[in-house]
């Protein structure tokens, strides 16, 4: 099946990548080993091998090569764990014989479960990668580590977007319109330099799998992007989270929370009742907006949160109580609008 991609794409070979353990190291001149500067008999790891009872040492090196728990001989072929990439060991050393690693520069469509099958040793997508349609597992992507775009899964056939591997979004990520989507697997320190999008899952229950949402716990000093280039405190710079004036002052502890610097969208996933995912986020460098997800009756998992830069909006929730949700969303520094209706018996938006 031909990948669906714009006229632009080129599929072009990737090292590819492979834990090697103890795969023969080489002979030295003698300065390696005990601290005397000569071999450990008793060290099994020693590549000159013990010395027998004449005084003798074996000097024979190590050709074999220890990959991922499994020895192999010199000569040997295997392939990586994802089968997209043979190996040969040569002289202790797994050299790539045969790189079935693939990046797809520009944009690309998934719209069919055999579009995603023939993607199975893709490691990265330049620009916008699209799941939709008629795709229903994404587990062949186990290879996928990047997309320097933006991530859309929109109108699948998906019930699990599991992408274990997936370390950056260059974009921002849409999950949207997804009726049979029950579980998300996205890395928790995965990293998105945009928006991002969980809207109109109606069979999507909980936001575990979506950690990333504020895992970023080291990036408390840094300014939004957009927002200049200083330091805080500097002309053309944001200060930092936190403290009277939105930054920390000397010998203020940083929170054991995270920040996101996109647009957070949380809006009509209709069972949605646990968004426990949110939970270590504690700075916003934009939106936050919780809006019609109709099921959710306990927002506590967000009472980390202390400061918005943009917009905090909680709306449009029956099963929320009012009072609760009033007093949540007043102890949040909200430097833009705080929109804050139709949770329960309170006032209508």
């Amino acid at each position: 099946m031909k990948l669906q991609t714009n006229p632009s794409v080129v599929i072009l070979g990737l090292v590819a990548s492979i834990t090697v353990i103890g795969c023969g190291p080489a002979l030295d001149d003698g300065d390696s080993g005990s601290s005397d500067g000569g071999s450990d008999p008793t060290d099994p790891t020693d590549p000159t091998g013990p010395t027998d009872p004449t005084g003798a040492t074996d000097t024979t090196p190590v050709t074999t090569c220890l990959v991922d728990g499994v020895e192999y001989q010199p000569g040997d072929e295997f392939e990586s764990s994802d089968g997209c990439a043979t190996f040969r060991c040569e002289q202790g050393v797994a050299t790539v014989i045969d790189d079935g690693y693939t990046t797809v520069q520009g944009d690309l469509t998934l719209a069919a479960q055999a579009d995603v099958d023939a993607t199975a040793c893709l490691r990265e997508v330049t620009g916008t990668l699209t799941i939709s349609g008629t795709t229903s597992d994404v587990s062949s992507l186990v290879s996928l580590y990047r997309v320097g775009g933006n991530l859309e899964v929109r109108a699948s056939a998906l019930a699990a977007l599991v992408l274990s591997g997936l370390g950056e979004i260059g974009g921002s990520i849409v999950i949207a319109d997804n009726l049979s989507l029950t579980a998300l697997g996205l890395p928790a320190y995965m990293s998105v330099f945009g928006d991002a999008t969980i809207q109109n899952n109606d069979a999507l229950a909980s936001l575990a799998g979506a950690e990333f949402l504020g895992s970023c716990s080291s990036c408390i000093h840094a300014p939004p992007m957009g927002h200049g280039g200083g330091e805080s405190g500097e002309e053309g710079g944001e200060p930092s989270p936190g403290g009277d004036e939105g930054g920390l002052t000397a010998g203020d502890e940083a929170p054991s929370g995270g920040t996101f610097y996109g647009n957070i969208l949380v809006a009509d996933n209709d069972v949605l009742v646990d968004i426990s995912a949110l939970g270590n986020l504690w700075f916003a460098w934009a939106d936050v907006r919780l809006r019609g997800n109709l099921a959710l009756a306990d927002i506590t998992a967000i009472q980390q949160l202390s400061e918005v830069r943009g917009t905090l909006e909680i709306s449009g929730h029956p099963a929320l109580d009012d009072a609760t949700v009033q007093a949540m969303a007043a102890a949040i520094d909200v430097w833009g609008t705080r929109l804050v209706c139709g949770n329960g018996a309170g006032a209508p938006c």
